[in-house]
């Protein structure tokens, strides 16, 4: 794992300030390559060959390399390209992908199997290629107006040289869903190139090209042989991201999919370090459960219990670690387990994201599907006439004795108004809702198809929100949160439930191997019985929440007075009424104010 920046021009010193922003992700090595038309750097973490022989950037012939990940496959590529004559002076995957390049050019993208963002200058075209990974696990943004081009693996590498004007479509996007969605940074002219594309720079324009997307094909298959297909598949996928030079660990909750990733890792590989957080706050501590897998298995085990201090120490540090607005609050503890695996020795982890999306585990899969099943049912005319009431009446009906009537009625009103799957899910996954984000921020943002949604009957309504889960939550969210997290501390995020031809394979699996018998991740539970009891297997998710309400309402709510001055964006007479009803004991969503503390806190870091 390391960082990457770039920029167009003979501009060493300011590359070298670019890469002191991101020293985190790379303190092993340094170095710069610069030439009139391009200027690049890279800092190296250096996990395979340990050796001087790594560093970066890289020559050979006509081309430079800056690269950030890891290719699993590079043996195989490597003894390729032997073949064809092709000699090598080190032992890492860059100078593999180096050479494949020389040899392929763009195609010998689809013989990498990892995850990665790396450029590569061609000095004789001459012509600048960025690519990035399939799933988007590693992050690469970049600035282009017409005259500078620049790149870099963090947003705050580009604030060395780009103007910092909050675009403010991408900050409704983040008080929408506590992330910014696909292409757009919280900066004007800052892009994150998307996953599964790589982009050519010649010097005058930019090309964008998609090399690879998510294909949604059920294909009918008899479950058992499924399940051994995809029990070998995992096997396989699993092994690569055990190649390393250096220690690694893997992050256990005790759910579904870390309890795969640490089984099948410790029974075919042995000797495997887990790490585990927990909280005081007993609803939230799922620690027990990793516990107990850690020792059926027989792993080497550390429990870590995060405590409010560490949490008030790690919230203060939060825009540091994620340097754009970024609401999953699951980062501190991600961050403090990070740092746990850091001082255990542990320089590689393994992460299990990617079940949830590819084999439908989150609850508001199913909450959506049977709200949106039984609202359909009602003609149109009916479910508008009863938001019209609903309207009408809410100002009376919050008077009732139900808890949280006010916040029911409003939402029910918004979903019987959608006429799609998609909006009613988007509708059921966002905080603020378009006309809060009107009187918020005086931006609604617009609706754009999603393909998936698109498809129709061809695929079951949970599929689609899969899909739109796996295109947006998890390259924006979940894996932002690990690459941060894990590269703040200076050691390697692995993804394997993310390795490509398992993607490929679960968006052929017919819906009801994924979701059968009121059982999600059927598939994965099935395979898992090969290795746990099923008492924990077969229980209830709890997910990766924190206690975060509890926290506001006590010690921590002092920091919405800190920062809850007036702002050129945001109308923050607003947001302090929310805060009142918050502090009156009245129902309010804690991300609405969470994300708003999120935006100030990074707006008094960076602007």
């Amino acid at each position: 794992m390391c960082g990457i920046v770039g920029i167009s021009g003979n501009d060493p010193d300011r590359v070298a300030k670019m890469l002191a922003s991101i020293r985190h992700r790379g303190p092993d090595d340094e170095g710069i390559f610069s030439d009139a038309k391009i200027s690049l750097g890279h800092v190296r973490l250096a996990i395979i060959d340990l050796s001087p022989r790594g560093h970066q950037p890289m020559e050979f012939d006509n081309l430079v390399l800056v690269f950030n990940g890891e290719i699993y496959n590079y043996k195989e590529i490597r003894r390729e390209l032997a073949g064809e004559g092709y000699t090598f002076l080190s032992d890492s995957d860059s100078e593999v992908v180096l050479k494949a390049f020389h040899r392929w050019g763009v195609e010998a993208i689809q013989k990498f199997r990892g995850m990665f963002a790396f450029a590569i200058y061609d000095k004789e075209a001459p012509k600048l290629y960025l690519f990035r990974d399939r799933v988007g696990v590693k992050p690469l943004y970049y600035h282009f107006d017409g005259t500078r081009f620049a790149f870099a693996s963090e947003l705050r590498a580009l604030m060395e040289v780009v103007p910092k004007r909050i675009d403010k479509g991408a900050l409704a996007s983040f008080l929408q869903f506590g992330y910014i969605r696909q292409e757009p940074s919280i900066f004007e002219g800052v892009k994150k190139l998307q996953p599964g594309y790589y982009l050519e720079y010649d010097f005058s324009s930019i090309k964008l090209s998609q090399y690879w997307d998510l294909q949604l094909q059920e294909q009918s298959i008899q479950e058992q042989r499924a399940i051994e297909e995809l029990h070998e598949l995992l096997i396989e996928g699993f092994s690569y991201r055990m190649v390393s030079d250096a220690p690694v660990g893997v992050f256990l909750s005790g759910g579904v999919d870390s309890s795969l990733v640490a089984s099948l890792l410790q029974k075919h590989y042995g000797n495997i370090r887990t790490f585990t957080i927990g909280f005081d706050e007993k609803g939230y501590d799922e620690s027990g459960y990793g516990e107990a897998v850690a020792n059926h298995i027989g792993s080497e085990h550390t429990t870590k219990i995060l405590k409010l201090e560490e949490a008030k120490e790690i919230l203060r540090d939060f825009c540091t670690i994620y340097d754009e607005p970024f609401g999953d609050s699951s980062g501190i503890p991600t961050y403090l387990v990070s740092r746990v695996a850091k001082e255990a020795g542990v320089k590689v982890v393994l992460s299990a994201d990617g079940g949830d999306e590819l084999f439908c585990g989150y609850e508001r899969y199913w909450w959506s599907y049977n709200l949106g099943s039984k609202i359909r049912r009602v003609p149109k005319e009916l479910r508008l006439f009863g938001a019209g009431l609903l309207e009408l009446l809410g100002p009376f009906l919050e008077y009732l004795p139900i808890k949280n009537m006010e916040h029911k009625l409003a939402f029910l009103k918004n979903v019987l108004k959608k006429e799609s799957w998609q909006e009613l899910y988007e509708t059921f996954i966002s905080n603020y809702r378009s006309s809060e984000l009107e009187k918020l921020l005086g931006v609604r943002l617009p609706f754009t198809p999603d393909r998936y949604f698109a498809m129709g009957e061809q695929i079951h309504p949970m599929q689609g929100m899969m899909a739109w889960d796996f295109k947006n939550y998890l390259p924006d969210d979940i894996l932002v949160k690990v690459d941060r997290a894990t590269m703040a501390h200076s050691i390697e995020g692995r993804e394997p439930m993310l390795d490509h031809r398992i993607v490929e394979y679960a968006a052929k699996l017919p819906f009801h191997l994924k979701y059968k018998d009121g059982q999600s991740k059927y598939i994965l539970k099935k395979i898992l019985e090969g290795y746990l009891p099923r008492e924990l297997i077969y229980r209830k998710k709890m997910g990766f929440g924190i206690p975060i309400f509890e926290w506001f309402r006590g010690d921590l709510g002092s920091l919405f007075d800190e920062y809850f001055d007036d702002d050129p964006i945001l109308n923050m007479d607003y947001v302090r009424k929310l805060l009142g009803d918050f502090r009156s004991g009245r129902y309010v969503n804690i991300n609405k104010l969470w994300f708003v503390l999120v935006y100030k806190m990074w707006q008094r870091r960076y602007l």
